[in-house]
């Protein structure tokens, strides 16, 4: 049988609004895992490791969002084709250093958050 996780929420609403804080430039890494680390159980700060949290295609979308572009005009910033940015969206292209360095460009943030 599966092990059932359970999913917490108001978790999720902190770290997506670090997330939406750090791309606007107001929080910086490190203040963003203090916050996070704040509001984790005692059972779930044994478990978690930062580095495992977000995969980089995971927050792509989510700064198309926030910075209000499309996948098409991200295509065009970062001099890749559409196809190619659908693909890095959906997990399905690893992305490279190099491409890493074209999206904390087009996104204005630091490129090792993508690897």
């Amino acid at each position: 049988m599966a092990k059932v996780q359970k999913i917490n929420w108001d978790f999720l609403a902190v770290m997506s609004s670090c997330l939406e804080q750090y791309i606007r430039g107001r929080l910086n890494p490190i203040q963003i895992l203090k916050i996070l680390e704040s509001k984790l159980s005692q059972e779930d700060k044994s478990n978690w490791n930062p580095r495992n949290s977000f995969k980089g295609f995971e927050l792509i979308e989510t700064f198309l969002e926030v910075k209000g572009i499309t996948q098409a005009e991200l295509s065009r910033l970062i001099n890749l084709s559409p196809t190619k940015v659908n693909d890095l969206i959906k997990g399905r292209r690893k992305i490279s250093p190099k491409i890493a360095k074209q999206l904390a460009l087009a996104f204005e943030v630091d490129h090792t958050i993508f690897l």
